[in-house]
């Protein structure tokens, strides 16, 4: 109990110095940043430098090490709800749950003020590699999403591995969409601007879920937001070999997932667990993809959307040149996250506006 506590006393620790450390002056956090690394004649920003020296520090950001992967959930989710204290305090937040497939699952809403009803909305799926995360660790993004977008967004629960492997969340995730569709005007959305999306094993989720509606098995998202997406379980790209150690999400701690969720390696290239295998383009949703400089996805996301615009898709793809992975859950604590955060915001608001006159989202 005493070791428990003493975790839990360190999570909050590091969260709050993180904190503290990131709304330093520019020249005292180069100082404590230390050495710049640099790749290809590239260097992370400096508050990604802060970040991949802490991480040494934090229990949650080394979860197959951790010992217990219980005790792993639990810092995670305090970590997550830390970092995303105080962001949109205005947005209003509700709790309730949905009819998985497997059994009740739980959701939460995100309403900002002055939005009509029906109004836009996001169905929005966490990251955490399919093992970790929660609607709590996503609580800032979501809020600010809902605020700086406009629009209503529901956050969804979905089972999680190893419990429940492969094709568990995937499948949750098309039936949560479904859900909420056909039971939009319940959430104030207007389901004709009804977008979806979700960062890292989130961002996959979302894929899964816009080729599901591109296949007319569930009703079309009208947008796409995928925030540094893993879209190929084989992990073959060369941003796997550049930044495997060190960039905060590890090759080891990536296998680990994969591990988890995708027991079988005929899997990895199930267009469902890896959407960069998936053909089914045709009336795919205007979608943007974030990817980071300094991220072992970089080149998956990036390969994904470099596919949709070949076939025609409406795509903005935005490389955030400095940033590490996972920036979706540090708006919070972290500025230049924060910056990034506001720019995938301000591409969702734009293009459900342009649907909901009507027009293809072109940009």
């Amino acid at each position: 109990m005493l070791k428990g506590l003493f975790r839990r006393l360190l999570v909050r620790s590091i969260m709050t110095g993180l904190r503290w450390l990131l709304r330093l002056p520019s020249p005292v956090l180069r100082v404590l940043a230390g050495r710049p690394v640099v790749v290809d004649g590239r260097q992370p920003v400096v508050s990604a430098r802060v970040l991949m020296r802490v991480a040494r520090l934090a229990p949650f950001d080394a979860p197959h090490h951790n010992g217990s992967l219980e005790r792993a959930r639990a810092e995670l989710n305090l970590a997550g709800a830390l970092a995303g204290a105080g962001v949109c305090p205005g947005v209003r937040t509700s709790g309730s749950s949905w009819p998985g497939p497997g059994g009740p699952l739980p959701l939460r809403r995100y309403e900002p003020a002055g939005v009509p009803a029906p109004g836009p909305g996001l169905v929005y799926f966490h990251g955490g590699g399919f093992v970790l995360g929660s609607l709590d660790t996503h609580e800032g993004a979501c809020r600010l999403l809902a605020e700086e977008a406009g629009v209503r967004v529901v956050s969804i629960g979905y089972r999680l591995a190893p419990e429940h492997p492969f094709p568990a969340a995937a499948s949750d995730a098309v039936a949560a969409f479904a859900y909420v569709s056909s039971h939009a005007a319940e959430f104030g959305i207007d389901p004709a601007r009804l977008a979806v999306g979700g960062d890292s094993s989130g961002g996959n989720l979302a894929a899964v879920v816009a080729h599901a509606g591109a296949r007319g098995e569930v009703p079309r998202p009208a947008f796409g937001l995928l925030l540094t997406p893993a879209t190929d379980a084989l992990g073959e790209s060369e941003s796997h070999r550049q930044f495997g150690t060190g960039f905060r999400l590890d090759r080891d701690e990536w296998a680990w997932y994969r591990a988890q969720y995708l027991r079988d390696p005929a899997e990895y290239t199930d267009p469902r667990a890896s959407v960069l295998y998936d053909d089914a383009l045709d009336s795919l949703p205007p979608t943007y993809v974030a990817t980071c400089g300094f991220d072992l996805l970089r080149d998956e996301g990036e390969a994904y959307a470099r596919k949709l615009a070949d076939a025609g898709v409406p795509v903005v793809h935005r490389r955030h040149e400095g940033q590490l992975h996972g920036f979706a859950n540090r708006v919070g604590v972290d500025p230049d996250a924060h910056a990034a955060m506001l720019h995938a915001a301000g591409v969702l608001r734009a293009g459900l506006a342009l649907t909901g006159r009507g027009r293809e989202t072109g940009f």
